[in-house]
């Protein structure tokens, strides 16, 4: 009996470490795209090593990385301590291989400073997971951090979908699209705070809001482009949502204590999504002509593929990867395995994106794309897979804390 409780909380520890890892490749590649596009390389170097550099650039550095050090708690078994070295290290890596490759860039540079920085963010994520961690460890109704719930996988990938929307605009009004973004990690984050945490925790309105400024932070920073103005509307927008979400589950909680709170936040985001989709993916909406047109590369050959032509592109493939896991997120624990997930979310997400592709043959510079419409297929089955991944870790958590319920307390402290 002692060798299958162990057992269980192995489980847990492998469960955790998968997850970790997936989304930290996904974090890795996602950042690794977002630093090296429009990729012209050359077989030797462009440059050499530079020193200029400007607080915005800093300021990005730092938070493009927080969230892979984050993640990367994940991959530690529960109660081990954070090891810093290792996630030091790691952010230099990952810091490190993308600057070499910079080398060979004509349009990009390559600073040690932005692997200091990089690095730097790699560590402030891990000291905030340590930090939350800590708070939440004594949480009853948490079975192991609120921040491991499905739910909140949502709010991984919007960071980077973030990003992008900012990368992608040049500064203009497409920048805006990060709102209905803001508002969909609001609400997540005000149905976790009512749902999962200790009552007396629930009641402090404080811990939401600084889970809200500190998504806000790392997500909407970048993507505001350092629009002022618009930062305090994404702020303001992430808080207010989170706060009636929270109200509305309290209360909904308070009639049924059993109620499965995924499904309404996800039948009142999808809305959003659907909207910030469309508007993404046919701006300028004014662009439209008679002619339809189709094409098999990603983009038009008369449209040069520039940095925020790669953003934007990148940015359609990374919703794809949010719709896959809340395809997947929406029948949940009806959901079958791998396969029966796979076929439901291609089915889904490949007629969402074709779709999305058909009205794109109106537009000149975009254009019916069958490479992109089978990149967003694959991301949308990517993000399903994380989902399922989070889902087995979950189940993980909750079976390991009904055996530890009834261990004695000389076994749980062993």
């Amino acid at each position: 009996m002692l060798a299958t409780r162990f057992r269980f909380r192995r489980t847990a520890d492998f469960t955790a470490l998968r997850l970790g890892r997936a989304v930290l490749g996904y974090l890795a590649l996602v950042t690794s795209i977002i630093t090296m596009a429009p990729f012209r390389f050359q077989w030797t170097p462009a440059h050499g090593l530079t020193d200029l550099w400007n607080w915005s650039d800093l300021v990005m550095n730092v938070l493009l990385f927080v969230p892979f050090g984050f993640v990367y708690r994940f991959t530690r078994p529960r109660g081990a301590p954070p090891d810093w070295p290792r996630v030091v290290i790691l952010g230099a890596a990952l810091s490190g291989t993308i600057e070499a490759l910079q080398l060979f860039s004509p349009t990009r540079y390559t600073s040690l400073q932005d692997v200091a920085t990089n690095t730097a963010g790699a560590a402030i994520g891990a000291w905030a997971f340590a930090r939350l961690a800590r708070r939440l460890e004594d949480n009853p109704s948490v079975p192991s951090l609120a921040l491991e719930l499905p739910l909140m996988g949502l709010v991984y990938q919007l960071i980077p979908l973030c990003w992008l929307i900012g990368l992608g605009s040049e500064g203009g009004a497409r920048r805006f699209l990060v709102l209905p973004v803001a508002a969909i990690a609001g609400a997540v984050l005000g149905t976790v705070h009512a749902a999962y945490l200790a009552p007396e925790r629930q009641r402090d309105y404080r811990w939401l809001v600084a889970l809200c400024l500190g998504w806000v932070i790392v997500a909407v920073v970048p993507g505001a482009g350092g629009d002022l103005g618009l930062l305090c509307a994404g702020a303001t927008l992430t808080i207010g949502v989170a706060l009636l979400r929270r109200m509305a589950t309290a209360r909904d909680r308070a009639a049924d204590a059993h109620r499965r709170f995924e499904l309404p936040t996800l039948r009142l985001v999808m809305p959003l999504f659907a909207a910030y989709l469309a508007l993404s993916s046919l701006w300028p909406l004014d662009a439209a002509t008679p002619v339809w047109r189709w094409i098999v590369a990603l983009a038009p050959a008369q449209l040069e593929l520039t940095q925020p032509v790669m953003y934007r592109l990148l940015e359609q493939v990374a919703a794809f990867t949010l719709a896959g896991y809340m395809i997947a997120e929406f029948h949940g624990r009806d959901a079958g395995g791998l396969h029966a997930t796979a076929a439901r979310v291609a089915l889904w997400a490949g007629g969402i994106s074709l779709l999305v592709e058909v009205v794109r043959g109106w537009y000149p510079d975009a254009g019916a794309s069958v490479l992109l419409w089978l990149f967003t297929v694959v991301a949308a089955l990517f993000g399903a897979w994380m989902y399922l991944l989070q889902r087995d870790h979950v189940r993980a958590l909750v079976h390991r804390r009904r055996l530890l319920a009834v261990e004695p307390a000389e076994v749980r402290a062993a």
